[in-house]
């Protein structure tokens, strides 16, 4: 039986994922409310809108319906009339208060009248009458004129009705508010052919039964992951928001439990879908805290905490008016802890943690679609709730990861790192003989921590490119053959041009200049030169390449440690600077960046193929971003040669707030060179 290789693995284990999504994609697809065909945007003017382009399908109604404040009316008054935009709140009509009743009137026409129609309305506040011409249709709760007389009452129905003989009909939403914070509604509004109409709420329904139902299934999954390892507890905690996240599709859009407890009580659903999001928000921040415990502090941990504590203690105890007039101010700080959260995810990205990239993108479209769902509950946008899709899609690279933690393939790249681990702590023994003579020091022996001294030297940071990559496809053996052929292919490239290798880094390495910026820039190109010599040279061999970094300036060389084990060290902004040059020639394709510091120490820069490409501060430095593109193929250098004027200007003109000029000479770059990876960078950033 031939064995399976790690991708394919991968791949087996992550296709019940992938066929869930598909699943979920095939619900929406068939759904005609996602149909190009079938849906139609109208605009609402002045309490008309004209559907005779789409008769059958469905039309999604905005705009100013007329509006009759503490009067419910059955038709349009024409006299004086008041408009309110719908979807939204009285308040677009210039009513100030908080409580009261009124009407939301429109006149339809273009209908046809041998069809029978149907309108939909979701989440109004607080209760609301569909009339539709002079007849009762449905009701959502009791509207009153008071407090008492009213009775609130969620969920989204569908109020069938067969147009006058003329094609027209009046609809009246007869509303009124006396629990929540102002009347209104922030749900999108549908009308349409009868039959399609109950087809996209059919369709809506399953899809959040589904969703439910996956959410909740791995809610399960997580728990259980975290039974057998305790150790794990983020995996409690992500369980728990996968619950919250579940429970919560069935307060909202189309109001599942109601269908499923029919008889709960208005107050006990209010207090139970209020209580979904600060829930969330403290799952979330345990999650995180639990995930990565030296990134969020103690103090951001009880800032973002206690407060939404205190809003579900608010929410369980207080009557249903105070959380309502909350909300809101509660919905601003929810952005800001999720918001929090996802720095604290990029701080992990950025150090490199193994887990952080699949959180990254799977946080990336919760965070999206509950942005979108904020906005929609502080009545910004209208709409249906995303995030449950989200924390599916969320879901997604988290199993994944989960897959990765606990597959038995990533056995040889654990032993791997292993013994490359053992091997650096071995090399750390040995400190270069350079760092000797700079601190004056005849032998080892006579080096103690803390001796020290300042120079000003250049920095050489080099990194293979797809490392991981490579090593997944050979034995240690083969990895550790790789890396010394590679390392005696460069190190007496660096010997050469007076410099030494200060620190192995795994598949990179940090390299000193004492005699400064030329002879790093010049061991730089020879080094890249080398690489591809041997690219040619060796076709049957993995293919190299290498990014460099290359700063300059003021450096502190001394050594740390104790008495029984010390090291050499390199103190110095520039050595931070190299090594995230050497990091960005990826986003730009390059293979060697410098820094302005760099290129003004050059005895002749313009004898060098150079061009600006990015300016980035490193501590309290301000620096522009050089490439050295003399070492790229001879095509690809003719084309940068060409339109390095062009893309000077272009640089210097974003950084200088001058966009529209910026674009203009991008424009001349990529009509000369389409594929230059800068232009395009600085393009996408300008669209």
């Amino acid at each position: 039986m031939i064995p399976f290789t790690r991708r394919f693995k991968l791949a087996i284990a992550v296709f019940p994922f992938l066929l869930l999504l598909s699943i979920i994609m095939i619900f929406l697809r068939s759904n005609p409310l996602y149909d190009r065909n079938t849906i139609a945007k109208r605009v609402v003017s002045d309490g008309f809108v004209d559907l005779s382009e789409n008769r059958q399908g469905i039309n999604q109604l905005k705009g100013d319906w007329e509006f009759v404040w503490k009067e419910f009316v059955s038709e349009r008054s024409y006299t004086d009339p008041t408009w309110g935009r719908f979807p939204g709140s009285w308040r677009d009509a210039g009513i100030k208060e908080h409580f009261g009743w009124g009407t939301y009137v429109l006149r339809v026409s273009g209908l046809d009248p041998d069809l029978r129609y149907a309108f939909s309305i979701g989440q109004t506040i607080s209760a609301c009458r569909i009339v539709i011409n002079e007849e009762l249709v449905v009701s959502l709760g009791v509207p009153g004129t008071t407090r008492e007389t009213e009775i609130p009452g969620w969920g989204s129905v569908l109020a069938y009705f067969k147009p006058a003989s003329d094609g027209s009909a009046d609809i009246a939403v007869q509303i009124s508010n006396y629990h929540d914070r102002y009347g209104g509604t922030n749900a999108s509004l549908y009308l349409g052919e009868a039959g399609v109409m109950f087809r996209m709420q059919d369709r809506q329904k399953m899809t959040e039964i589904f969703i439910f139902a996956i959410l909740g299934v791995m809610a399960l999954f997580f728990w259980a992951l975290y039974f057998f390892r305790k150790k794990d507890v983020h995996f409690s905690w992500f369980a728990a928001i996968c619950a919250i996240v579940a429970f919560r599709t069935l307060c909202y859009d189309s109001f599942l439990l109601l269908d499923l407890f029919p008889g709960l009580s208005w107050q006990a659903f209010f207090r139970l879908g209020y209580a979904t999001f600060p829930l969330a928000m403290i799952f979330y921040i345990g999650f995180l805290k639990s995930m990565y415990p030296g990134l969020l502090n103690r103090f951001f941990l009880v800032l973002f905490t206690i407060p939404h504590a205190g809003f579900l203690a608010i929410i369980t105890f207080l009557p249903v008016l105070v959380p309502a007039f909350i909300l809101p101010f509660m919905q601003v700080f929810g952005l800001a802890t999720v918001v929090y959260g996802f720095v604290v995810i990029v701080r992990a990205v950025l150090v490199r943690d193994e887990s952080a990239l699949w959180l990254a993108a799977g946080f990336s479209f919760a965070i999206i679609t509950f942005f979108y769902d904020i906005f929609v509950a502080m009545w910004i946008l209208s709409g249906i709730s995303l995030t449950p899709i989200g924390m599916s899609l969320c879901l997604f690279c988290i199993a994944i990861m989960v897959i990765e933690q606990y597959s038995s393939s990533f056995r040889k790249t654990r032993e791997l790192s292993a013994q490359l681990h053992a091997t650096n702590c071995s090399l750390r023994r040995f400190v270069p003989a350079e760092f000797l003579s700079f601190l004056h020091k005849a032998s080892l022996s006579e080096v103690l921590p803390g001796d020290c001294v300042d120079v000003e030297m250049a920095v050489l940071s080099a990194d293979i490119r797809a490392f991981t990559t490579i090593a997944e496809n050979m034995t240690p053996a083969e990895v550790f053959a790789f890396l010394n052929e590679y390392l005696e292919l460069v190190a007496p490239v660096i010997r050469r041009n007076g410099g030494f290798i200060a620190k192995y880094e795994g598949d990179g390495f940090t390299a000193l200049f004492p005699s400064g910026a030329e002879a790093a820039l010049h061991a730089g190109v020879q080094v890249q030169a080398a690489i591809a010599r041997r690219n040619r040279e060796h076709p049957d061999k993995p293919y190299l390449t290498v990014g460099i970094g290359i700063d300059n300036g003021p450096l502190a060389l001394g050594a740390i440690g104790v008495v029984h084990r010390m090291d050499g060290t390199v103190i110095s902004s520039c050595v931070k600077g190299a090594a995230h040059f050497e990091s960005t020639t990826k986003l730009f394709h390059s293979k060697i960046l410098i820094s302005e510091a760099v290129y003004s120490a050059l005895s002749d820069p313009s004898g060098w193929q150079a061009r600006p490409v990015d300016r980035v501060e490193i501590g309290d430095r301000v620096s522009f971003l050089f490439e050295v593109y003399s070492t790229e193929p001879d095509d690809i250098r003719e084309l940068k040669w060409k339109t390095q004027d062009d893309l000077e200007h272009a640089v210097f003109s974003w950084f200088s707030g001058q966009h529209d000029e910026a674009r203009v000479f991008l424009a001349r770059v990529l009509s000369v060179f389409p594929d230059d990876p800068v232009a395009k960078y600085y393009e996408t950033r300008l669209s």
